[in-house]
């Protein structure tokens, strides 16, 4: 019975047989995994798997991109996080590109004196890198560390710089350190991107209606000029039509009506695919002429003669004034004199509103309030070619004041009524997205077309393809503020408060997207979900979950053992006894 029923390896030659077989299983498997990549991302966000634009970026690749990674050495667990989800995004990425991609992380610290930290220090901060420092240790021991979250992407013998972290107004370090996680495709793809294309983006800064100065414009234009983007201005009064080199266009806050040959040239512009970025201030509204006028400023219809062509276009900028009691920008009033030395003191002022967004866009996503200063409200055309996509708006203790109207200090005397500020959610900005109707279609005689006709880059086209533009109600967003020394200060920065707003992210976002054909910008979309622990349930129980994934498992293991040779003494004895 024993023989029949109980197989035995008693033959050395079977075992090694065996053996020898399952070496060659392995070392096939171990031949073919090194021609055939298989991943596999099992989580429920796709955490682990690069959208489908940075991949055709990738294999595109016709030289090797070097990315040099500067988040290594002592740091706190959240950094560690950002530092392991950076590998992962990277060791991707190098699955996709091959040989194309490679990267390493460098520990700034280790070796180094103090003077060549600080060497290395200035030397990134020049490019725009700017370190962290954070609190590490226990907390009877804690001490400062400096972490550098930032890397440096090389291609083809230029570089450029990617900030890893970003700091964004109310949010704490584990929600900063989570929305960073989700940017990081987008910044990766983003440098690759700017390091292999074959021409920079062209875009225009349009003049001769009263456009916001180049000094006024410096640092957004400054920081295009960084990421690689060729800046021009043109003259619209001047030029014959807007140069298909370029695009997309910019049109800053003009305070001068425009005649209709230059909003044809515009028209035809975007009839040839070219994108637009609308910020016009509709009203007369100037905190200049406020400060100067004890009994107010009467405010007016600008008169820009836009009207038709953005109504043709989706949208109608109204004529009003937005007002917002519940986020708004603070100004320094005086309120008395200490001696011969005025006193002053800040009073929000509803007329500066923050703008806050859904996050329903990669344009808006994990964007910090964006400042407007005069704003006025945005109401969208039914028209079933365009889609329409709201990116800025007030939040729900707001109203709009509709114009002509008086705006003076006097209604910061009281406190305001919220019963009043009942409109919610104003708009502001917004993407408009699909094939654009001329606004010169059936209204040129048959003489101008025939001229036209004559010439190809002057023909008349009555259809745009499929293109896109924004339009915000607030030319001041784009707008710095300007030193007595005529020197500028960083877009989004409030001097009066020392806050600085995500006004530069946003139209930097606007830029990109206006011209990303790519879709690289999409990338921003990702969403990666912060699961965190609940630290008071934690504390309560540490012990209890200690024991169960420590001291459980072992006891499981030795359970296991004794019942198996419990049971194998049983089996055997029976068959003994048979």
């Amino acid at each position: 019975m024993v023989k029949l029923f109980t197989r035995k390896l008693d033959n050395k030659k079977d075992a090694i047989l065996v053996l020898a077989f399952s070496f060659a299983i392995v070392f096939l498997l171990n031949i073919l995994s090194s021609y055939v990549s298989v991943r596999f991302d099992m989580t429920a966000e796709k955490k682990y798997s690069l959208l489908k634009p940075t991949k055709e970026l990738i294999k595109n690749l016709k030289d090797v991109v070097i990315i040099k990674v500067y988040l290594q050495g002592n740091m706190s667990s959240d950094f560690k996080r950002l530092q392991q989800s950076t590998k992962d995004i990277l060791t991707e990425m190098r699955a996709i590109g091959g040989k194309k991609i490679e990267y390493e992380f460098i520990d700034l610290v280790a070796g180094k004196s103090a003077d060549e930290q600080n060497a290395m220090l200035q030397d990134f901060l020049s490019k725009g890198l700017t370190p962290v420092n954070e609190q590490t240790g226990k907390a009877n021991e804690s001490k400062l560390t400096r972490v550098y979250p930032f890397a440096i992407a090389v291609y083809g013998g230029r570089e450029f710089p990617i900030q890893l972290v970003q700091s964004q107004i109310g949010f704490d370090k584990k929600q900063t350190i989570n929305n960073s996680i989700i940017s990081l495709e987008y910044n990766f793809s983003n440098a690759i991107q700017k390091l292999t294309q074959y021409r920079p983006p062209h875009v225009g800064f349009t003049t001769g209606h009263g456009e916001l100065s180049s000094l006024e414009l410096a640092d957004i234009q400054q920081q295009l000029a960084k990421l690689q983007y060729q800046i021009q201005t043109i003259d619209l009064s001047k030029a014959y039509k807007v140069p298909e080199s370029f695009d997309a266009i910019v049109v800053a806050k003009p305070l001068n009506p425009f005649s209709e040959q230059d909003k044809y040239k515009i028209d035809q512009f975007v009839m040839r695919g070219g994108k637009v970025l609308w910020l016009i201030d509709p009203t007369t509204a100037e905190m200049d002429s406020l400060k100067y006028n004890p009994t107010g400023q009467f405010v007016l219809d600008r008169n820009l003669n836009l009207d038709d062509m953005l109504f043709k276009y989706g949208v109608r900028i109204n004529t009003d004034l937005i007002q917002d009691i519940n986020l708004c920008n603070q100004i320094p009033l005086v309120v008395g004199k200490m001696g011969n030395a005025p006193q002053t003191e800040l009073f929000p002022w509803y007329y500066f509103p923050l703008l806050v967004s859904d996050n329903n866009h990669a344009i808006n996503k994990n964007l910090d309030p964006v400042a407007a200063f005069f704003a006025s409200t945005i109401d969208t055309v039914q028209n079933k070619e365009i889609t329409k996509t709201l990116l800025l708006h007030t939040t729900e203790n707001s109203k709009a004041v509709l114009t002509p109207a008086r705006v003076h200090f006097g209604i910061l005397q009281q406190r305001p009524n919220p019963q009043y500020y009942n409109q919610p959610n104003l708009p502001v900005a917004v993407l408009l997205e699909g094939s654009f109707q001329s606004l010169y279609k059936n209204r040129l005689s048959a003489e101008y077309l025939a001229i036209g006709d004559t010439v190809a880059q002057l023909k008349f086209i009555a259809e745009s393809p499929k293109s896109k533009m924004i339009v915000i109600s607030d030319g001041d967003i784009i707008k710095n503020v300007v030193r007595p020394d005529s020197s500028s200060y960083p877009l989004g920065f409030y001097p009066y408060t020392n806050q600085t707003f995500a006004n530069k992210d946003f139209i930097l976002n606007c830029v990109q997207y206006l011209v990303d054909s790519q879709g690289l910008l999409e990338t921003r979309n990702k969403e990666v979900k912060l699961r965190l622990l609940n630290t008071v349930r934690v504390g309560n129980e540490k012990t209890k979950w200690q024991l169960i994934n420590v001291a459980l498992p072992i006891l499981l293991v030795l359970g296991l053992g004794v019942g198996y040779g419990y049971w194998r003494r049983k089996k055997y004895r029976a068959v003994e006894v048979k």
